[in-house]
């Protein structure tokens, strides 16, 4: 009996790939709050652009927005929007657009933040199609290149960072650190385009007008310490100018270099020493341009060009731009020199002398020492008027400058008798004291006491150690309440870390030592641990003041001998 013959298969069709559609905001939109749909429509429409830096910069504005502030004493009071209520509402609606913002703020937050285990136990219900280049954010597949690009000038270098997704979406984003602004990031931009393509139109714009003097690959670990160090420094300097784009872009930034290997040193020129200085200044008196200084009025405007070109001026008594050359004249001089103007009438003219000097000597183009030569030459007249100005020197006729800077240095050491009495023997090895203290709380002190001693055995030394310990217990002595709370024992001993390396300058200091987020990171987290600080610093009754530089702890006894020694220092100077 033959076989039935089976009917012929149909041509089987590849059905092509679906494409991925977001949820659609939900049709109940009269019962959603209108900001929140026009969040998502946002979203939705940035999920769908062409470049990742579109969504990326508006989950960095997001956190931006939600940051309670760096607690600087001149910062200025935000009203921030409640990040815990953001991230609930994410959490709460489950559409494409929330996940997608989980996803990248979870990248953006710093290892350690608290939002954290909640963001990542939600995201492991989610099951949004997404674009793949945030499956790479993910999933870790991203890959940065890194380029410096430097001035002639010197006033300024940009970070350039191509960043490329494992899917192959790309864009590339800038970071402006300006040296004038004593090496503070000034701007940031996320560029929607890849690396090539954008260090492509920079070289035919924007550097033919500023004169490049370097483009090249950049360490990646020398670069994030270096930007790093130029993002804390803009959050310690006071009216530090801000954009539209920064510092809302700092998130996203500081996500980008965290993703770039650690270990490495920034890249920031060291002060010169006094004897290097003096040398240089011989140099200029020999030299053809230093043949016009012929009295001691113009020996002491070389002493204040100098002084200004090495503890002011980022690059070195050598880097003379037109910025730089008004800085000094129209700020700088006006500001810090109080002597009669008939001392320091020829500085323009002394100024421009050095400046051709110094140039020649680092064999720079005579059209850009013509520049700074005619900037100089234009500010002749407001730089007599600012010497001269009547106001100024009413006020610092009434102001008592060494009165005023001996008073900040009782607040160091806890009193003038304090500051008479100071010495800079080392602070001994001791042991941790416990009397007094509560016995409640003996487990939680000692937990902190632990990852205390390890930081300091491993990243500072015995000094720190000690003045660390003293903290702590004299904290656990004035508010046992602090140990009873349920709270981050790693974060609150980074807060005590962090006041002791503040006070004694050893850490977030310019030009030496590690930086504020290093000495933090010390402990196992990161961010910002200077409101946690305060309450430390409350209970062992430190002064209730803030400081441009040093934390004052009120007591001299938690300062190390190093800082002691400056501190004598500066005490020899006005008393």
């Amino acid at each position: 009996m033959p076989k039935k013959r089976r009917p012929a298969k149909r041509p089987q069709h590849r059905r092509p790939e679906q494409r991925r559609h977001l949820h659609a905001v939900p049709d109940r939109a009269h019962e959603q709050d209108p900001r929140a749909m026009e969040l998502l429509v946002s979203v939705r429409h940035a999920l769908r652009a062409d470049s990742p830096a579109v969504l990326l910069r508006t989950v960095s504005v997001m956190l931006d927005l939600s940051e309670p502030g760096d607690g600087m004493w001149f910062e200025a009071p935000r009203d921030p929007l409640p990040r815990a209520d953001l991230l609930r509402s994410f959490i709460e609606n489950s559409y494409a657009e929330t996940t997608a913002l989980l996803t990248l703020i979870a990248a953006m937050l710093p290892a350690g933040d608290a939002a954290l285990v909640e963001i990542q136990a939600e995201l492991l219900h989610r099951r949004h199609p997404l674009p793949r280049w945030i499956q790479d954010v993910a999933e870790g597949r991203v890959e940065i290149d890194v380029v410096r690009m430097t001035d002639i000038a010197g006033d300024g270098e940009n970070c350039v960072l191509g960043v490329r997704f494992g899917s192959g979406a790309a864009f590339t984003a800038l970071v402006l650190t300006d040296h004038n602004l004593g090496s503070a990031v000034k701007h940031a931009f996320l560029v929607p385009a890849p690396l090539d393509e954008t260090l492509g139109r920079l070289g035919s714009e924007a550097l033919e007008q500023l004169g490049p003097e370097h483009i090249g690959a950049w360490d990646p670990a020398i670069a994030r310490a270096t930007v790093a160090s130029a993002i804390e420094q803009g959050r310690r300097t006071i009216d530090m100018p801000e954009s539209e784009e920064w510092p809302a872009l700092r998130p996203a930034i500081e996500w980008l270099l965290r993703l770039l290997p650690d270990g490495g040193e920034p890249d920031i020129p060291p002060m010169w020493a006094e004897e290097e200085l003096a040398a240089l200044r011989v140099e200029f008196l020999a030299s053809e341009e230093g043949q016009g200084v012929d009295d001691v009025e113009d020996e002491f405007c070389v002493s204040m060009i100098l002084s200004f070109g090495n503890g002011y001026n980022v690059g070195g008594p050598l880097r003379w731009s037109p910025a730089v050359a008004e800085i000094f004249l129209l700020d700088w001089m006006p500001r810090k020199v109080m002597v009669p103007f008939s001392d320091v009438e020829r500085m323009p003219s002394l100024l421009g002398d050095f400046v051709r000097f110094a140039h020649r000597r680092q064999g720079l183009d005579s059209e850009f020492t013509g520049e700074v030569l005619e900037v100089i030459a234009s500010m002749v007249e407001e730089y007599g008027e600012a010497m001269q100005d009547e106001g100024l020197a009413d006020a610092y006729e009434d102001f008592e400058f060494a009165e005023f800077m001996l008073e900040r240095l009782d607040e160091a050491v806890g009193g003038r008798e304090a500051l008479v009495a100071l010495d800079d023997e080392p602070l001994p090895d001791e042991d941790f004291v416990w009397d007094g203290i509560a016995e409640d709380i003996h487990e939680r002190v000692g937990e902190y006491l632990a990852l205390l001693d390890s930081v300091a055995e491993a990243h500072l030394d015995v000094e720190h150690r000690t003045a660390m310990r003293r903290v702590l217990a004299r904290a656990a002595l004035g508010d046992p309440g602090i140990f009873r709370r349920r709270s981050l024992v790693a974060r609150g001993a980074a807060a005590i870390g962090w006041a002791v390396c503040r006070a004694n300058e050893t850490a977030g200091t310019f030009k030496q030592g590690p930086t504020v987020e290093e000495a933090v990171g010390w402990f196992g987290v990161s961010g910002n641990v200077s409101q946690r600080a305060g309450v430390f610093l409350q209970a062992i009754g430190a002064p209730d003041v803030g400081w441009w530089q040093a934390l004052p702890l009120g007591s001299a006894d938690l300062l190390v001998s190093a800082r002691r020694a400056r501190i004598l220092e500066e005490r020899g100077r006005y008393m």
